[in-house]
């Protein structure tokens, strides 16, 4: 590869010969993602043999391709630019990979997050990512909430992300949350419904809505004490907050989680000999005690059964400890 000035060219060589286009220019570029690859043909800025062609073209041993970053967007380049983020990569292959997301971290850039969040960190790490559903989300097939732990699947190429999003469509992928509640003690097992849109009187939050989506979360009661439940969850559709709108209605709403009424205040409604319990359990949290344990679906190239399990956050550790049990010894492994 040669470079003059903002003007980036390659010569395919017989390894590159039958590749295609995007598949040959990342692998000469690999500071940049197979997305990012793909974005920049589209637009035109990568060029071969001198004109224009799509993503799927197949090079031939002598093949030119011209790249010209000086059409770029400084704005655009930095906004995306990989970041040395350390990730806890539970799962990976050529087509997809599992991450322990940290509580902290946002997804995708948005709104208030431009810069160090899971998409930049998987830029940096990975080298080739699905174009995604967007600029800012390559690779990004379904998220969590800023502050839930766990288990994210990342597509690394277009065709695994199609077909995990039609899993996720077609709600045959098994999701599984830990979390701590206050307040009301929830049946041994059962489902909360309801539909769900966003609140009409605070845009950040959702809330249970008869014209909102579809909604289903089945959980399990695993412990209780002085106030405090220790839960698994199984959400049957993956709206925006759906785990934490589901309890906060149900009357027990996830632990530390004030947008939903399970902050500080939650602990004043509980009898006054069983508070100090309760308080001990909420000091372990400064998030809500949400964590995606694991996620189980059909490999979509091997066609074989997956599990990927995310281990339990210190917090959570901490928590199960004022239960007299260890992390794995209060919820157990999951995917029943």
């Amino acid at each position: 590869m040669d470079s003059l000035d903002d003007v980036v060219e390659i010569t395919a060589g017989a390894r590159d010969a039958g590749a295609r286009l995007d598949v040959v220019t990342t692998r000469h570029m690999p500071s940049l993602s197979r997305a990012k690859i793909q974005s920049y043909i589209e637009a035109g800025l990568i060029l071969l043999n001198g004109r224009p062609a799509i993503k799927k073209t197949l090079l031939a041993e002598g093949d030119r391709v011209t790249f010209d970053k000086s059409h770029l967007s400084s704005s655009t380049d930095s906004r995306l630019a990989p970041q040395n983020i350390p990730l806890d990569i539970l799962y990976e292959d050529e087509y997809l990979l599992a991450v322990n997301k940290p509580a902290g971290m946002v997804v995708h850039p948005g709104n208030g997050n431009r810069e160090r969040t899971l998409v930049h960190a998987l830029l940096y790490h990975v080298k080739v990512l699905s174009a995604g559903s967007g600029p800012d989300r390559p690779g990004i097939v379904h998220r969590l909430d800023k502050d839930t732990s766990g288990v994210v699947l990342v597509a690394k190429t277009d065709e695994t992300h199609r077909r995990l999003a039609r899993l996720f469509s077609m709600r045959e992928i098994k999701k599984e949350y830990a979390g701590f509640c206050v307040g009301k003690r929830p049946d041994a097992h059962g489902s909360m419904g309801g539909p769900l849109g966003r609140s009409r009187r605070d845009p950040v939050k959702r809330a249970v809505r008869e014209d909102g989506k579809e909604a289903l979360t089945e959980y399990w009661l695993l412990a209780h004490h002085c106030g405090i439940s220790a839960m698994k969850f199984a959400p049957h559709t993956g709206r925006t907050h759906q785990i934490r709108v589901h309890c906060s209605a149900g009357g027990f709403p996830v632990l530390a989680d004030p947008l939903y009424g399970g902050g500080k205040e939650a602990l004043n409604r509980i009898p006054v000999l069983e508070r100090p319990f309760a308080a001990g359990v909420y000091k372990c949290f400064e998030r809500h005690a949400l964590h995606a344990r694991s996620i189980s679906f059909v490999h979509p190239h091997s066609l074989k059964e997956q599990t990927v399990s995310a281990p339990l956050p210190q917090d959570f550790k901490k928590a199960a400890a004022m239960f007299g049990k260890d992390g794995d010894g209060l919820f157990g492994f999951f995917h029943s």
